[in-house]
């Protein structure tokens, strides 16, 4: 009886624990520790859906033998990057237990998918946004699905993978913006999959598309690339390839690169990188140099004596962004540059000071924009006999 109690306090202590954080670092094989984030139950739906922060196992199991249960978190994909879901036994877990998880956006369609005792899904830059991951059982005879698993979603931010969404929301005007020169990294993740890349062109420029799959691919699906021209959306190439691919076209204005796969083409998740050549493509992209204005000169409108310290107070000059103040012992002296001042138009200076001694000072008006420094005039010298 005394056993029986126990046995249902602990059940009740744990249900209402909340998770104690332990964070792994990023590495697809890196084993799971003991000491990790802990599944809380009840998370039978979306709306019950545990918190999981990215690169941080979580240990979780099926309350039910007969594969009735299922568990469900939520992540967030703060910036653009890669992601992979991984799945291994408990190191507690001696049964042969299998399950399933399905990564699903907020509206509910399936973005990855894996399965078995161990797995590994393929990567995938899913778009920043909320996911919800759900995890089952899979059914087999004489297996007790209720022992525990180790559950990670890994993620590092890239700027250089597609950014990846529903593929009925994928369009022209959403596409991937792209880098002439660079190269960018997608996949398929279904065989409905199609991916859109922006090359931006100004004018008419001849444009040499790279379409090359990644070295981890050992045996290469099929894909299809069309090269069309934005503005007009004139096809200017369609090819099929499940081999490396260069083209050259004459394009005028902006280039869509498009990607798809096609039914039992088994590209799904083979990696590809696509590159655009353009030619004089630093010319036409070449910023122009802005000019810094120049601040108009200030006065210095009033100096007081201190104890070993001066004050100067001057005007505020238009397109200023600070002032230097110098200082001499004479009128006509060497000025040395004592401070730099942004904020405000006054200064104490208290820099070696000595007493019954005159000093004189300067102030000129500065405008800075990027490491570029631009003078205004200085300001008439002012005089100072220090307490």
């Amino acid at each position: 009886m005394l056993g029986e109690r126990v046995k249902k306090l602990t059940k009740l202590m744990l249900t209402g624990l909340t998770m104690a954080l332990c964070v792994v670092a990023f590495s697809p094989t890196v084993k799971a520790e003991a000491a990790m984030l802990q599944e809380s139950e009840p998370n039978d739906n979306p709306a019950q859906a545990n918190q999981l922060p990215l690169n941080t196992w979580v240990k979780g199991k099926m309350d039910d033998e007969y594969d009735y249960d299922v568990d469900w978190y939520q992540f967030t994909i703060p910036k653009r990057g890669v992601s992979q879901i991984e799945m291994i036994p408990d190191s507690t877990n001696t049964s042969g237990a299998g399950w399933e998880v399905s990564v699903q956006d907020v509206n509910r369609h399936e973005m990855l998918q894996i399965s078995g005792r161990t797995a590994e899904s393929y990567k995938l830059g899913l778009a920043p946004g909320k996911y919800y991951m759900k995890v089952s059982g899979i059914h087999q005879t004489f297996v007790d699905n209720t022992h525990p698993y180790n559950l990670r979603i890994n993620y590092s931010e890239s700027e250089e993978w597609e950014i990846e969404q529903y593929y009925e929301n994928k369009n022209f005007s959403n596409a991937n913006n792209i880098l002439p020169n660079k190269k960018y990294t997608g996949n398929m993740y279904s065989e409905r999959d199609v991916d859109y890349y922006r090359v931006k062109i100004n004018g008419k420029q001849q444009t040499t598309v790279t379409f090359s799959i990644d070295d981890t691919v050992s045996s290469p699906g099929r894909w299809m690339v069309e090269l069309i021209e934005y503005n007009t959306r004139k096809s200017l190439g369609f090819y099929t390839t499940s081999e490396n691919l260069t083209r050259t076209v004459q394009c005028n204005g902006d280039l869509i690169i498009k990607v798809s796969t096609g039914l039992w083409w088994y590209a799904e998740g083979d990696i590809y990188h696509v590159q655009a050549a353009v030619k004089n493509a630093n010319k036409t992209t070449t910023p122009v140099k802005a000019t810094v204005k120049k601040p108009s000169a200030t006065k210095i409108t009033s100096i007081k004596a201190g104890k070993r310290k001066a004050t100067i107070r001057w005007k505020k000059a238009s397109k200023a962004t600070g002032y230097y103040v110098y200082r001499a012992t004479s009128p006509r002296g060497k000025y040395k540059k004592v401070a730099t001042v942004t904020g405000k138009t006054s200064y104490t200076d208290k820099k070696s000071l000595k007493r019954k001694k005159n000093y004189y000072y300067k102030v000129v008006s500065i405008r800075k924009s990027g490491s570029k420094v631009v003078k205004a005039k200085a300001s008439a010298y002012k005089r100072v006999k220090i307490k």
